[in-house]
């Protein structure tokens, strides 16, 4: 299990202290970052200690009854198909934010990628999974591809040298690409949705305690609603918890707004792609009923109650 480094946020009030792991705190996560900066956790009566951990080690954690929430739903999306006791509570973000590039000029589209070498970070992470599914929209088998894993550092390095064939890429990589000219073969977060980022929690916490579970979600609806609506404000909050400079930061927040779901949650057929596909990945043995691994009723009787007249201020 990698290094976790443990922050106490808390300002200044009595609550109780719940832990959730992050693995940043940057504009992905300003939902959280707002519920705790604007004073909606303390309104529910919670302090929110801040794990910072990536996903596959937030999952062990999770699972081990040491956090009471991750952030790192996609992980822990795997760790359920696998048998895990945990569930997605809360979508924040379904688009993933990826472009699928080429610098060869003869791959065009998707099927001249066929046989080609495409770079992912690891097997398995967002990058890989959407371009999985990306390739299932349009019929195309995913073994006519080669994936390689290339680490994040060396990941857009090898694009630029034309090492690799493809790479999906975030704004912030595109950014740096510059007068290079590349074939864009998909924006992926317009084809296709995912569980990006959101909220997970185990089963028991779930079954015992849904009293805090409403409380800690209510304070995130609360907060992206007030990221959604007031864009400088909430890039200040992010300020303090991300080293990013003020440029990136814009990108960031730009990208992260553009993939935010309606309401916190995505539709069945979203999650029963995503499974299917999460679940071939993994090789599970059984693929689940996807209502076994999502449990969403938390957060939609929040924003009904929220969308009677509750509106963020300033």
């Amino acid at each position: 299990m990698s290094p976790i480094l443990l922050l106490v946020c808390l300002h200044g009030a009595h609550g109780e202290d719940i832990s959730v792991s992050y693995a940043s705190l940057g504009a992905a996560y300003m939902d959280h970052v707002v519920a705790i900066e604007k004073g909606y956790a303390l309104e529910e009566g919670l302090n929110i200690r801040v794990l910072k951990s990536g996903g596959g080690s937030a999952t062990q954690v999770l699972l081990s009854g040491q956090i009471h929430f991750s952030s790192s739903a996609g992980s822990a999306l795997s760790a359920a198909l696998r048998g895990g006791p945990v569930k997605i509570i809360y979508t924040n973000q379904s688009r993933p934010t990826y472009k699928l590039l080429s610098n060869k000029p003869e791959i065009k589209t998707l099927q001249d990628l066929i046989g080609k070498k495409i770079a992912v970070n690891t097997f398995g992470d967002t990058g890989h999974l959407a371009t999985l599914l990306l390739f299932k929209k349009y019929r195309l088998d995913p073994k006519l591809f080669l994936f390689i894993a290339v680490r994040s550092d060396a990941r857009f390095p090898a694009f630029l040298s034309g090492a690799i064939d493809a790479a999906p890429l975030t704004p912030r990589d595109i950014t740096q690409i510059g007068a290079m000219r590349v074939n864009t073969l998909a924006d992926i977060g317009k084809e296709i949705q995912l569980v990006w980022n959101g909220v997970a929690v185990s089963n028991r916490l779930l079954g015992d305690n849904p009293v805090l579970v409403e409380r800690f979600l209510r304070a995130l609806a609360k907060g992206r609603e007030f990221a959604r609506r007031y864009r400088e404000p909430t890039i200040a909050m992010l300020a303090k918890h991300t080293p990013l400079p003020p440029d990136a930061l814009l990108v960031d927040y730009d990208t992260a707004l553009s993939s935010m779901t309606d309401d916190g949650t995505v539709s069945d057929d979203v999650l029963r792609e995503e499974v299917l596909a999460r679940a071939e990945l993994i090789k599970a043995a059984t693929v689940p009923d996807p209502a076994k691994l999502y449990d969403y009723s938390i957060i939609r009787r929040i924003y009904a109650d929220l969308r009677k007249g509750w509106k963020p201020k300033l």
